[in-house]
């Protein structure tokens, strides 16, 4: 059975644990478990957090008050009892302990790949996941009272590794804020947001603003996010490779009020990614009125379907005719572009209703679980 989007759940009080080990700011496993659980707490649930370290809070997520943050290593030790658990991500041994920890415990296990079993994530690195996933994962995934994933997509994704599991759909979401003023600039941005990282198709990107020739004239590139691995360095490399240092821009992570103006102030925003499971960036891109061109590597048919942007085959080429596209057009059609994009993000991804999607599918666990004692 596949659970689906039903908000309104009948509100019963409950007592979640949700685990996730490394909680940066900048990710969108980390917004996805700390906004829910911000929402869900302030629906009087008791909630709580499990980290690696919970007294570091300067560098997490930043969660509401009434939001517990609490040790695994102390969870593993102590008799406090759940009515939840919500393991988020994979592969971590730790997730492991805890997962046999809630057995031991009958405490009813819903978990979160968060893109983690897409092909490309899988064969990345695939040696140590080949074992680690015959060795434990499979098995703790399979034994999961509930899988949640973010889209069709990786509802599909789930299914082709063999995962049979009941299934609950909630995308990631976003605050709706007030659109900030597009600030004026010298040049026209295209705007990039999320980790500077491989698989988010960063070189693609550099190539394929490469080979434009006179639409390029007045834009500039911003690339915003945290690196990793070195990447950054890797692709100013190659922007001197192909003479197009002058237009990017790598100005390093930024939260809050300092990204929302970021996102103003851009006219076009662009994720090439390979491999995404949703791809959080583009909402918070949609939510200020700006249009987006997206890859398919990420599930965002509906920048086609509600004509707020463009989502496009992975490659140079591909990438390459949808920037010529999209910088050809004037700042009219552009606006209203984004407004269609915001008119979607007011729809159906703001942070309340994915949080009553997955309030009712622990709700429904709960009672299935009672009713079969």
């Amino acid at each position: 059975m596949q659970l689906i989007e039903q908000p309104n759940a009948e509100h019963t009080v409950m007592k979640v644990l949700n685990i996730l080990p490394i909680m940066p700011r900048a990710a969108g496993t980390s917004v996805f478990c700390g906004e829910v659980s911000n929402v869900l707490s302030g629906l009087g649930h008791d909630i709580a957090i499990g980290v690696f370290d919970a007294g570091a809070k300067d560098s997490l997520y930043p969660v509401a008050p009434g939001v517990r943050l609490l040790s695994i290593r102390d969870i593993l030790s102590s008799n406090e009892q759940y009515d939840i658990v919500h393991i988020h991500g994979i592969w971590i041994p730790v997730l492991h302990r805890v997962a046999m920890w809630t057995r031991s415990n009958s405490i009813p296990l819903v978990w979160s790949p968060h893109g983690m079993l897409t092909q490309w994530a899988v064969h990345h690195k695939w040696f140590k996941k080949f074992v680690g996933w015959w060795l434990y994962q499979r098995w703790d995934l399979a034994n999961a009272d509930l899988l949640h994933v973010t889209a069709q997509s990786e509802f599909d994704d789930v299914r082709r590794m063999g995962l049979m599991n009941n299934v609950v759909i909630a995308p990631l979401g976003v605050k709706i804020t007030q659109v900030q003023c597009h600030g004026r600039v010298e040049r026209k941005t295209l705007l990039f947001v999320s980790r500077v990282q491989k698989k988010k198709g960063l070189v693609n990107l550099i190539k394929a603003w490469s080979v434009l020739r006179s639409e390029k004239e007045n834009w500039r590139v911003r690339i915003v996010g945290p690196d990793e691995d070195n990447h950054t360095a890797e692709l100013k490399k190659l922007c001197l490779e192909l003479h197009v240092d002058n237009e990017f821009e790598f100005v390093g992570p930024m939260f809050g009020d300092e990204l929302a103006r970021e996102y103003a102030s851009a006219d076009l925003f662009v994720l090439p990614t390979h491999s995404e499971n949703f791809g959080s960036v583009v909402i918070e891109a949609l939510s200020q009125g700006v249009p987006v061109i997206c890859t398919k590597g990420a599930p965002w048919r509906e920048l086609e379907t509600r004509k707020c942007g463009w989502w496009i085959d992975i490659g140079v080429e591909p990438l390459a005719h949808a920037l010529r596209e999209a910088m050809s057009l004037d700042g009219v059609t552009l606006h209203e572009m984004g407004a269609r994009g915001r008119r979607l993000v007011e729809e159906r991804y703001t942070w309340p209703s994915v949080a009553n999607i997955i309030e009712k599918a622990y709700t429904q666990l709960i009672d299935r679980q009672d009713r079969g004692k």
